[in-house]
């Protein structure tokens, strides 16, 4: 009775093994992987997944896996193939930009849609005449200058100016200016938090970005 006893434990030992080594496939007959899933993968909850080893530079022809949030239901799980992505996740692109009319750069359609990039200002370099402050009374003004990027008939534009103060006509500038373009594949971005602060100069904003 004890040796069967043994025997049986051995069996479901060995039989456990043999199911924990085999392959399994959900959608596919043949899996070529410990896991092999032929179709959608749908995770409710947090996936988890060892970290990524250094990749060097000869590791090619790998995808990155992405869960999203606003799937019906909520995690459905894709592949995000880096071979057609027209640019990197985030570029740093230069723009210089001469004669120049004053000093305004009103509009200046920069031909990256807005559905597939987020584009801002690094840095920006201004050479040539400074404008000269206007004064009303004992009070000096240098007006109100401008560097933005903004979003135009589905595309981004660039705005560089004094909106107050021109430049004399005869004098000149050029525009030095670094841009950083997200790929909308890797980066989003978070919607406007508006704050009246009331004339003060200190406050606190009115509320949190919500990261989901």
């Amino acid at each position: 009775m004890i040796m069967k006893k043994k025997l049986t434990l051995i069996i479901a030992f060995y039989a456990s093994l043999n199911f924990i080594g085999a392959q399994v496939g959900i959608g596919t007959t043949s899996p070529q992987a410990d896991l092999h899933v032929a179709g959608d993968l749908l995770v409710q909850d947090k996936l988890r997944l060892n970290t990524l080893a250094t990749v060097s530079p000869t590791d090619e022809d790998f995808n990155l896996i992405t869960r999203t949030t606003n799937s019906t239901p909520v995690g459905e799980v894709g592949i995000l193939d880096v071979d057609v992505v027209n640019v990197a996740p985030i570029n740093t692109v230069n723009y210089h930009f001469t004669n120049v009319h004053l000093d305004n750069l009103r509009d200046v359609n920069l031909q990256y849609a807005t559905n597939k990039y987020i584009v801002g200002i690094a840095n920006l370099r201004y050479v040539g005449d400074a404008i000269e402050k206007t004064y009303s009374g004992t009070t000096a003004s240098i007006g109100n200058f401008v560097a933005r990027t903004f979003e135009s008939g589905g595309t981004w534009h660039l705005e560089i100016q004094n909106r107050v103060l021109d430049l004399d006509p005869t004098d000149s500038v050029e525009y030095y200016v670094t841009l950083i373009v997200y790929d909308k594949s890797y980066f989003r971005n978070l919607p406007t938090i508006t704050t009246d602060l009331g004339g003060l100069n200190n406050g606190t904003a009115s509320s949190v970005p919500v990261f989901n």
